[in-house]
């Protein structure tokens, strides 16, 4: 048997006996493009994290809302107000004068409700004080009888109102027949409590309002009372 020469190529009809080498490395080279890296794998999902919370702040600054507190649960007055009371809405910000913004919880939580707190009422810095007398200092509850039609259906406790004392000789029925500022002379308080109605379809509420003005609705006799609901933080008369 003739001997083969390492290095040389064999003569005719004589085989190698070198073994072929194996093409290992077009394998490495497809193993090492499936790796991924974990750090590239956490940047992604940071990235993804992020564009989504920009992409929600951008747009709640497009469509013009901005976030404030709201009553979660019903706070009585004189208690305090703690985090799992509070929630927050998307209100335009045009809207948003006196309302108490999310940023600025701190300015609630541990305070005193100093009205009754109702489900859903936006938070204003009038609802809340220092202290857990009630009524707060300066401040009377005074109960008024509201005839049929004198008040929104919806009333609540909760809600600031703007009261009106209307004349004697001014019925029910003439409560639509408002002057053009049916504000001007109004006093601005907050329902505390609303009984159930009568059969009259009057209703008995509690306002809290500043002394002089609870004195006036104390006295207002037999002249009908009439109440309209404010937006949350606005300001009526005194």
């Amino acid at each position: 048997m003739r001997s083969v020469i390492p290095g040389q190529a064999p003569p005719e009809g004589v085989q190698s006996e070198e073994p072929p080498r194996p093409k290992t490395r077009s394998v490495r080279r497809l193993a090492s493009t499936r790796r991924v890296r974990p750090a590239y794998v956490k940047a992604g999902a940071g990235l993804v994290a992020l564009c989504g919370v920009g992409g929600g702040v951008l747009l709640s600054s497009i469509d013009g809302r901005i976030p404030v507190l709201q009553v979660a649960t019903p706070v009585p007055a004189g208690q305090k107000v703690s985090a799992d009371d509070l929630r927050t809405a998307q209100v335009a910000a045009d809207s948003g004068v006196g309302l108490i913004p999310e940023s600025q919880e701190d300015q609630v939580i541990g305070h005193i409700a100093t009205v009754p707190l109702v489900v859903g009422d936006l938070m204003t810095r009038n609802k809340v004080g220092t202290s857990a007398v009630f009524p707060p200092a300066g401040q009377a509850v005074a109960p008024a009888e509201l005839k049929a039609g004198s008040f929104p259906a919806e009333l609540k406790a909760g809600d600031q109102v703007a009261v009106q004392i209307n004349a004697q000789d001014q019925g029910a029925a003439q409560v639509s027949q408002a002057p053009a500022d049916p504000l001007k002379n109004a006093m601005t308080a907050t329902v505390v409590s609303v009984k159930g109605a009568q059969q009259t379809g009057s209703v008995d509420v509690s306002l809290l309002t500043d002394e002089a003005s609870a004195a006036r609705i104390g006295q207002a006799g037999s002249n009908p009372v009439s109440v309209i609901v404010l937006a949350p933080g606005s300001a009526g008369g005194s």
